[in-house]
């Protein structure tokens, strides 16, 4: 018997399939309560980068889905087809994770530099902690499981 994403028979997936994978699912959901967050707080350009981000990558990730859609739109949208699909979206997510802890280390050098406030370091320094933990770790799980 084949199943679908959720887990379902594939006679349930035939009667309603998520027209988006998980991944992009909680994306788009935590970029919208974060935009509700960010309203209610009266952070109005902070809620609307994240409404804008929400209904962008969920529209992306509904129109990956289509027959139509070539690599590089499912590869962006996070929504891969086949393995070449996710051998392209591995590589393309190594840069950005080595990009993002250089811009750490950037951000923290122009923080100092600057003399921020103390919790906008504080964080600064947890998110780049997070990043090279999370790369340790994953490097570390992944040589493992071969």
């Amino acid at each position: 018997m084949s199943t679908d994403e959720s887990g379902g028979s594939a006679d349930s997936a035939r009667r309603f399939s998520w027209p988006m994978s998980r991944v992009n699912t909680v994306l788009v959901a935590a970029c919208t309560v974060g935009a509700l967050v960010c309203f209610v707080l009266g952070q109005v350009p902070a809620g609307v980068a994240l409404l804008v981000g929400a209904l962008v990558g969920g529209l992306g990730a509904v129109f990956a889905r289509r027959g139509s859609s070539g690599d590089l739109e499912r590869v962006n949208a996070l929504e891969y087809a086949d393995e070449r699909d996710r051998a392209a979206a591995v590589r393309g997510l190594a840069v950005v994770g080595a990009l993002a802890l250089l811009l750490g280390v950037v951000q923290m050098i122009v923080f100092a530099i600057a003399q921020v406030d103390p919790l906008s370091r504080f964080v600064a320094l947890g998110v780049f902690l997070a990043l090279v933990a999370g790369w340790f770790f994953a490097n570390w799980y992944f040589v493992r499981r071969g």
